[in-house]
């Protein structure tokens, strides 16, 4: 029997990645990403505030808690953002399902993104739908409540998202000069998501010498810890290695531990010749652990001007080294929530009792992620304090 495979055609099916934006930083962060216009990605906007999300460019948009919160915002609280999107799951599903790969990203410290986003990688876990979340915390300058709100929301957040990355605000500062505008500070967190993005969608994109898939792709998302995601680019002698160490030399990224890394792979493009591909292998391997197992790809076709283009991602690095930096003194440490109290965490379909009958007969429970079929009081709580 004879087979024939087109080749071209295998890398037609391309996976469908998602951005989902939640709360005003993660929000901004879809509305800088939306004029880059990086083809093949759906992004998604999610906000408490309706006027903030109207101005929003997002090919989607969802008001979260459009009852509890009535377009308003959350006022900074996140048990308030947290029963928003509780009550907006059914939009929440709709816009994550059918994903391959999502990316959250949001704020952590105020009110809808802190309470919203562990919602959203609780959906996407239920749906078994891979997630990888990049989220800011506060400056050390935000003390209080803030500083407090940020670290339950990360703490709540990792057990339901498959990789995490965390960046202090404060880094910003430290890799911008003084006559930085504070909107081009931020964007420099947003190329951290726009490299992975990218990286992810071109490691993919174009057959190659040496190829890798998404199962790849997704077998490292899902070891779990820390994510490096980057791009170099390298030209001259040695361009190959100055390109390997560009992606490894990102300034929000600098205290990355790759020699932690579980998994990596990496994506040479680029007229490069064969002894360039492996002096640049020795280079990487030589900085990382015996046990990473690196994953080559090579795409010799794709031509940079002389140039050599290297992309990395590297998983299983643990807590990253972005982590979330200690409370103040003056704040109480935040306990962790047990996975039996975060499993029974509410989410109403209705806050009066009567009207809970006769909604739970019209659902379907395949719908309904197991977590949110628990009970109602949070909501009525957030109600309480939202007036």
């Amino acid at each position: 029997m004879n087979i024939s495979i087109d080749r071209a055609s295998q890398f037609n099916n391309t996976p469908r990645i998602k951005v989902l934006g939640l709360g005003g930083a993660g929000c901004n962060t879809i509305n800088r990403l939306s004029f880059l216009e990086v083809p093949g990605v759906e992004l998604i906007a999610a906000n408490t505030d309706r006027q903030c999300l109207q101005a929003n460019p997002a090919s989607s948009k969802i008001l979260l808690g459009s009852n509890l919160t009535r377009g308003l915002g959350s006022g900074g609280n996140p048990a308030v953002g947290r029963s928003a999107a509780e009550e907006s799951y059914k939009e929440l599903i709709d816009a994550i399902r059918g994903s391959d790969l999502l990316f959250l990203t949001a704020g952590m410290g105020g009110g809808t993104g802190s309470g919203a986003i562990e919602i959203a990688a609780r959906i996407a876990k239920s749906l078994n739908i891979p997630s990888l979340s990049i989220v800011t915390v506060p400056f050390a300058f935000e003390a209080g409540r803030r500083q407090h709100n940020a670290a339950e929301a990360v703490a709540a957040l990792r057990p339901f998202t498959d990789t995490l990355i965390t960046i202090p605000n404060d880094r910003l500062m430290a890799v911008a000069s003084e006559d930085t505008t504070l909107e081009a500070a931020f964007g420099l967190s947003d190329d951290i998501l726009l490299k992975g993005i990218q990286g992810i969608t071109q490691m993919l994109g174009e057959p190659g010498l040496l190829d890798v898939d998404f199962s790849h792709v997704l077998r490292l998302v899902r070891t779990g810890g820390g994510t490096y995601i980057s791009q170099g680019y390298g030209d001259g002698e040695n361009r190959a290695i100055h390109a390997v160490e560009s992606a490894l030399s990102h300034p929000l990224l600098e205290d990355i531990q790759i020699q932690q890394a579980k998994g990596l792979i990496v994506k040479f493009s680029g007229d490069l010749s064969i002894a360039e591909l492996e002096h640049a292998m020795h280079y990487l391997q030589a900085r990382t652990s015996p046990e990473t197992e690196i994953i080559p790809a090579v795409n010799t076709r794709e031509r940079l001007n002389g140039q050599v283009m290297v992309t990395l991602l590297a998983t299983g690095i643990g807590a990253t080294a972005l982590e979330y930096t200690p409370i103040p003194q003056e704040i109480p440490a935040v306990k962790v929530r047990e996975e039996k109290l975060v499993e029974e965490s509410p989410l109403p379909l209705d806050i009066s009792p009567h009207s809970f009958k006769s909604a739970e007969k019209e659902l379907d429970d395949l719908e309904i992620p197991a977590f949110i079929r628990r009970g109602y009081n949070q909501v009525e709580r957030a109600v309480a304090y939202h007036g």
